[in-house]
């Protein structure tokens, strides 16, 4: 539970450009970054790259691909097309990991069949994950979201996923999607952790006045992360954690004092796991 592994993904300081987050984190003695796919382009791979590496940094994954629904829209080969190119674009800048949004059921029959057509590009997009060395992070979304931005919903099913894809992909842990899962305790433990690509940090506000964009900072929800995290690092969990903020408040605040914030509660909230532990 090193400061080494803690990263912070740059949509929570959305107002910064990628360029801006890489300094200003690192400017905090933050080195992880979490890239957003359009930040990236309005970097430029190349330009990204180097000042990943000017700034000794590394990335947990990039967001996002999938988003079957959303595709569709663009021709039947459309979502395929968009994770491979994903997949590339991670390999580029050393992402290990691209975050697959699975997306709701757009023009699918029913909800099964909107899960079964996941399925299926998953599958599809697996071999060239493979290829360009990066795993497809299947984040299951609370079950508000299923008709319109996720449609796999509890970890069992985004575990059960990632056992029929195979190696290509591992699962994404995140506070705000998972935290209500009766079956959270158990997807934090072994084997599970071994399967698990990144933690994303938030916690989720009380009363939540919008479904997207009003997460609460880490440690001002009613989300046990402590306990979670005790149990990520008990059983053997080595992966990054990364605070993920998706909330019109702290998108209002100076960015430098986000990630103070996020810094600080990463330290308050990991020292509260070991002294439980």
């Amino acid at each position: 539970m090193t400061p080494s592994r803690l990263a912070i993904n740059q949509i929570t300081t959305k107002s910064w450009s990628l360029e801006q987050a890489i300094v200003g984190y690192a400017r905090a003695g933050v080195h992880g970054i979490g890239v957003w796919r359009d930040k990236l382009q309005q970097c430029g791979i190349g330009r990204a790259r180097s000042l990943l590496r000017d700034a000794q940094a590394w990335v947990p994954s990039l967001c996002k691909a999938g988003d079957l629904a959303a595709m569709r829209a663009h021709g039947a080969s459309a979502a395929l097309d968009d994770c491979r190119r994903a997949c590339d674009e991670a390999a580029e800048i050393g992402a290990p990991t691209v975050v697959f949004v699975c997306g709701g059921i757009g023009g699918a029959s029913s909800l099964a069949d909107a899960r079964t057509q996941v399925a299926e590009l998953l599958l599809q997009a697996a071999e060239y994950a493979a290829k360009a060395g990066v795993t497809l992070g299947i984040e299951p979304f609370h079950p508000m979201h299923a008709a319109e931005r996720g449609c796999i919903n509890t970890l069992r099913q985004a575990h059960a996923l990632r056992q029929q894809v195979g190696p290509s992909a591992k699962v994404v842990f995140d506070v705000f999607h998972c935290w209500w899962d009766p079956d959270v305790m158990t997807y934090t433990a072994a084997p599970y952790t071994q399967e698990t690509a990144t933690v994303q940090l938030c916690d989720w506000r009380v009363p939540t006045r919008h479904p997207v964009t009003d997460r609460a900072m880490v440690g001002d929800g009613v989300a046990d992360i402590a306990a979670m995290v005790r149990q990520f690092e008990a059983n053997g969990y080595t992966g990054p954690y990364e605070i993920e903020i998706f909330s019109e408040d702290w998108w209002a605040v100076d960015p430098a004092q986000v990630v103070a914030t996020c810094i600080d509660r990463y330290r308050q909230v990991t020292a509260s796991a070991a002294l439980a532990h």
